[in-house]
C-alpha cells in the first residue's frame, strides 16, 4: 500500500498512457487451431493462472498476478478474458514505454493494476464473441469495460500541470489538486472482424486508423491498437488472447490532446471549458480508505451539452452558469453516441466519438490568413475571444461518431450547418486512438460556419445577445449558417427587443408589450426573459407591469421574431417587398443610401407605426451567405388587422365586404380549439394569401343583371320557405367569394411571378381547387380567370392596392386567456377592375 501512495503523490504524469503503435506489416490471426467443435485445446483443463506459469515465457504477467493476490481468482474460480503478452513483449515495453519505467522492478502497484485489470474483462469471451451485444447481437460491439477501476488514474497534479482558467486557480495557487480524469471506467477498444463488417469499416479505414503502420487482411483483429496474435486459448475459467505487444489502457481524448505538445493552440482552447469537480463524499471516502490518505478528491469535467450519464454539465463547480458548452465531454471516459435508451452500457459499447484537431501550424494560419482572420480582426487575440465564441470552432470539430466518420464516410460528414464538411484524408496527418474516441490531427482548421454566416454579428456582439440566444435555443443557427442559400437577415439589437408589440394582445381588452432583457447569470436555458406590459398603441405609453413571460412564452415569441427577420435573397435588388421565412412580406426603401437611412417596416409599421431605420450593415457575402442589417429602433411587428379589419378600413372594399360577412368563412374559434385575434378567414391555413376584391360598382351591376345574389334575397327565399333556392343562391354568394382567395400572395413591388394558383373554391366534380392565372410584373398584377377573363390590380391609389393582413390563431379557446401564438396566416388584399368568375362574364358579353 505504501508503493501505491507514493506512486499516487509523486506522479507527475497522468497513468493512461497513449496508443501503442508499431511499425511493420502484421500478420493475420486464426482460430482454427481453437477451433471447439472440433477439437479440445492445449490447456483445456488448465486455469488462465496455471497456463501462464506453465508457458514459462509470461512470467511478466504470472509475478503481476502474484503481487496483486489475484492468483486464486485466476488460478480457481472466476469466468474472465484476458490480453496477455509474452515476455518478449514486455522487454520491448521496458526499452521504450510512456511509464518511465525500465525494468518489472520499477513498476508502481498502480501500473501493475494497470497492466492486469486493464487487460481483462469480468466474462470468458472468444475473439469474435467481443463484438456481441446484450442480445445477443453480433457485429455491434466495438467497447467495453474492463475490470479496472477509476481510481487506477488518480494524480495529484501540481500548478503546471492543471489547466490555465479561473476555475483551476485557487488549486494552482495551492500548488496540488488530487484529481482523476473521470470517475468512469476506462473501457476497452477491440475491432475484430464481425464488427468492422457489420459497420462498414473497411481495411482501408482500419489502416488508416493506426496510421497506415497495418496492412490489414480479414481475420486479424486488435485491442487497444495492439494486435492480437494468438486468440482464443481455452482454459477451464475463461479465454486468454495472446497480444504482440504490452497492451496498456487508453487515456480519454482530453487527455491525449492535453499532452501533445504540436496542438497546444487548440488545447487552450479546449481547456477553457473545463474544471475540476469533487467527486462526492462516497467516492471520497472510498478513495480515502483505499489508499490511507484524507485528500479530498476531485475530477476533471468539460462544460458540455452531454456529460456522463447523458447529462448537460451547464454550472459550474460554483454553481454558476458558464459562458459557452462543448457538443460533448472528451474527459468522458464512457461517452455514448445518442440516447441511452438501449439500457447499461450497451449505447457505449456501440459507438464512441471523433474530435478533429488541428496542430499549431494550421491554427495560426486559420488566424493569421484563413476564416479565423474575422476573429482576429475583431478581437485582437485569441484570449480575447469570448468562450461562446471559441465553443462554436471547437464544436464543429466534435464528431458525435466513430463509426461513421471513418475514411469511406467522410463524404457524409456535416458541418454545424448539416452540409457537407469536405472532409478529406490527406487533411488528416495522424490519428490518436483514445478510449472514448478517435482524435485525427489535422492540417487545416475546419471552421464553423457561424463565423461567416448573417448570424455572426449576434454572436459577438453583446448588445444583440437576445437574439444569438433564441438563434441557439431555437436551432435557427443550422439555418442561418448554411451556406447554399443567400440570406438578408434583419437583426433587433437587444435596445429594439424592448418594444415587442405582442400579437397574442391583439385578441385582449388591452394591448400588451413584451420587453425582453438578457441575464447572463441564469443557465444557458433561461439567460432570456421578458416582462409583460400593458401598451397604449396610441401615444406609445408603456404603461403598468403585469408580470413575466414564461420560457415558452418567450421561445414562443422569438420564433415569431425569426420568422419575419429573415429574407431568403437579396433585398438590394431595386424590389420593394420581399416574403420572409414565416411568410409575411416586408417593405424595404432607401436601400441605395445604405445604414443610416435604408428602412423596413413589417405590416404592423406599414399599417400603424412608423418606418424602422436600419442603424448598419455587416457585409458576410465574400465568404458568407449574406447581409446582416442591424434594427435599434424596435423589430419587425405583424399588423392586428386581419382581412376583414382591412376590407372595412375603405368604403371601396364595401360590396365585397358585405358578401364576405354573410359566407360563414369568418371565425372567431378555429375547430373550436384555438381562439383567433380577430375575424379570421377560416379558409387560411398557416400560409400566404392574396385576395382580390371587385370594385363596388362591378359586384352591383352582377347583382343588378341578376348574375349574383344578395343576401337581401337570400333572406326573402329563407322567410318564403323555398329553402332549396335560398341554398343555391347562398352557395353561389359563398362560391363567388372563395373563388377571390388565392394561396401565394403577390406584392406590386415584389419579384416578377406568375403561374396557376389555387384558389379557396373546390370544383366538385375533380375534388381539386378551382385556379386563377396571375402574372406579377413591373406593369402590376393581370390575372386570368377559368372563364378566360382577364383582370387587373387597380393602382391608381396606393390605398387600394398591396394591403397588408395578418391573422392569428392562439392555444386557448378563450382569446382573453392566451398565451402562445399557435399559427398565423398572413393576406395582401387588391381591388380588382371586375370580379372573377367560372364562365364568360356575362355583362361585358
Amino acid at each position: 500500500m505504501k508503493t501505491e501512495k507514493q506512486f499516487v503523490r509523486r506522479s507527475r504524469h497522468w497513468l493512461l498512457a497513449g496508443v501503442v503503435l508499431m511499425a511493420g506489416a502484421l500478420g493475420p490471426t486464426s482460430c482454427s487451431e481453437y477451433d471447439l467443435d472440433k477439437e479440445t485445446p492445449a490447456g483445456w483443463g488448465s486455469s488462465i493462472y496455471s497456463w501462464l506459469d506453465e508457458q514459462g515465457n509470461y512470467t511478466n504477467t504470472v509475478r503481476i498476478i502474484d503481487d496483486l493476490s489475484y492468483r486464486n481468482v485466476l488460478g480457481k474460480t472466476g469466468s474472465k478474458t484476458l490480453f496477455v503478452a509474452d515476455d518478449a513483449a514486455f522487454e520491448r515495453f521496458y526499452a521504450n514505454n510512456t511509464w518511465g519505467v525500465k525494468s518489472y522492478k520499477d513498476l508502481s502497484e498502480s501500473q501493475k493494476k494497470l497492466l492486469l485489470f486493464g487487460n481483462m474483462i469480468d466474462n470468458s469471451m472468444q475473439l469474435n464473441s467481443l463484438s456481441s451485444v446484450e442480445g445477443p447481437i453480433e457485429g455491434e460491439c466495438m467497447r467495453r469495460f474492463a475490470s479496472n477501476t477509476p481510481y487506477d488514474s488518480v494524480m495529484v497534479l501540481n500548478a503546471e500541470q492543471m489547466p490555465d482558467n479561473p476555475y483551476w486557480k485557487r488549486y494552482k495557487e495551492a500548488n496540488k489538486i488530487v484529481c482523476m480524469g473521470d470517475n468512469s471506467t476506462v473501457p476497452l477498444i477491440h475491432f475484430v472482424e464481425k464488427m468492422l463488417e457489420m459497420k462498414r469499416i473497411t481495411n482501408e479505414d482500419y489502416n488508416f486508423l493506426y496510421n497506415y503502420t497495418t496492412n490489414r487482411k480479414a481475420g486479424d483483429a486488435s485491442v487497444n491498437g495492439v494486435q492480437v496474435e494468438n486468440p482464443n486459448i481455452k482454459c477451464s475459467n475463461g479465454f486468454i488472447h495472446k497480444m504482440e505487444e504490452v497492451v496498456t489502457p487508453l487515456s480519454n481524448m482530453a487527455e491525449i490532446i492535453a499532452r501533445k505538445p504540436n496542438v497546444s493552440k487548440f488545447n487552450s482552447l479546449l481547456e477553457r471549458f473545463c474544471a475540476p469537480y469533487w467527486v462526492g463524499e462516497e467516492m471520497n471516502v472510498r478513495y480515502n480508505d483505499m489508499y490511507g490518505t484524507t485528500d479530498s478528491l476531485f475530477q476533471k469535467r468539460f462544460f458540455s451539452e452531454k456529460s456522463q450519464n447523458g447529462v448537460a454539465l451547464n454550472m459550474s463547480p460554483d454553481n454558476t452558469p458558464v459562458n459557452g458548452l462543448l457538443q460533448f465531454d472528451p474527459e468522458w471516459n464512457a461517452y455514448y453516441t445518442g440516447n441511452n435508451d438501449l439500457g447499461g452500457n450497451v449505447a457505449m459499447e456501440r459507438d464512441m466519438a471523433v474530435m478533429m484537431v488541428p496542430s499549431d501550424e494550421a491554427m495560426e494560419e486559420y488566424w493569421n490568413n484563413g476564416a479565423g482572420r474575422v476573429l482576429k480582426d475583431y478581437y485582437g487575440s485569441w484570449e480575447n475571444v469570448p468562450d461562446n465564441v471559441v465553443s462554436k470552432l471547437i464544436n464543429n470539430n466534435m464528431l458525435t461518431s466513430f463509426i461513421s466518420s471513418v475514411p469511406s464516410k467522410f463524404e457524409d460528414i456535416l458541418n454545424d450547418a448539416n452540409d457537407p464538411m469536405g472532409v478529406k484524408t490527406e487533411a488528416v496527418d495522424s490519428v490518436w486512438l483514445g478510449c472514448n474516441g478517435a482524435i485525427y490531427l489535422t492540417n487545416r482548421v475546419y471552421s464553423p460556419t457561424a463565423y461567416v454566416s448573417v448570424s455572426f454579428p449576434a454572436l459577438i456582439n453583446e448588445t444583440m445577445n437576445i437574439l444569438n440566444w433564441g438563434i441557439d435555443q431555437l436551432q435557427y443557427n443550422v439555418y442561418l449558417n448554411s451556406l447554399n442559400s443567400y440570406y438578408s437577415f434583419f437583426l433587433p439589437t437587444n435596445k429594439a427587443m424592448l418594444e415587442y408589440i405582442d400579437p397574442c394582445s391583439y385578441g385582449k381588452s388591452r394591448t400588451q408589450l413584451y420587453r425582453f432583457h438578457y441575464d447572463p447569470t441564469k443557465p444557458e436555458t433561461d439567460r432570456v426573459w421578458a416582462g409583460i406590459f400593458n401598451y397604449d398603441v396610441t401615444t406609445g405609453e408603456v404603461l403598468d407591469s403585469i408580470g413575466r413571460a414564461s420560457t415558452d412564452q418567450v421561445k414562443n415569441r422569438l420564433n415569431d421574431i425569426l420568422n419575419t427577420h429573415i429574407v431568403i435573397g437579396n433585398v438590394e435588388d431595386g424590389k420593394t417587398y420581399y416574403r420572409t421565412k414565416g411568410g409575411t412580406e416586408i417593405r424595404v426603401n432607401n436601400v441605395n443610401n445604405g445604414a443610416g437611412s435604408m428602412t423596413v417596416e413589417g405590416s404592423y409599421q406599414i399599417n400603424e407605426g412608423s418606418p424602422l431605420v436600419v442603424t448598419d450593415i455587416y457585409d458576410q457575402t465574400k465568404d458568407g451567405n449574406g447581409k446582416t442589417y442591424i434594427l435599434d429602433g424596435g423589430p419587425i411587428l405583424g399588423t392586428r388587422h386581419t382581412v376583414r379589419d382591412v376590407l372595412a378600413s375603405d368604403e371601396r372594399y364595401s360590396a365585397f365586404l358585405d358578401l364576405l360577412d354573410g359566407t360563414g368563412l369568418l371565425e372567431q374559434i378555429h375547430l373550436n380549439r384555438n381562439a383567433c385575434g380577430g375575424d379570421n378567414i377560416s379558409t387560411f391555413n398557416t400560409y400566404h394569401y392574396t385576395v382580390y376584391v371587385p370594385t363596388n360598382e362591378s359586384i352591383k351591376a352582377m347583382q343588378q343583371a341578376g348574375k349574383l345574389p344578395t343576401w337581401e334575397q337570400v333572406e326573402v327565399l329563407e322567410n318564403a320557405g323555398l329553402l332549396a333556392e335560398k341554398t343555391r343562391d347562398s352557395l353561389a354568394i359563398v362560391n363567388f367569394v372563395k373563388y377571390h382567395l388565392q394561396d401565394n400572395s403577390l406584392f406590386i413591388g415584389a419579384a416578377d411571378e406568375s403561374g396557376d394558383y389555387e384558389t379557396a373554391l373546390i370544383n366538385p366534380e375533380t375534388g381539386r381547387f378551382h385556379r386563377l392565372t396571375s402574372q406579377l410584373d413591373e406593369n402590376g398584377i393581370t390575372i386570368r380567370d377559368e372563364g378566360g377573363n382577364t383582370r387587373k390590380v387597380l393602382t391608381d391609389d396606393e390605398r387600394i392596392y398591396n394591403r397588408m393582413a395578418r391573422e392569428y390563431q392562439y392555444d386557448h379557446i378563450d382569446k382573453t386567456q392566451a398565451g402562445r401564438i399557435e399559427t398565423t396566416s398572413s393576406a395582401v388584399v387588391h381591388l380588382i377592375n371586375r370580379p372573377l368568375l367560372l364562365i364568360k362574364d356575362p355583362i361585358e358579353n
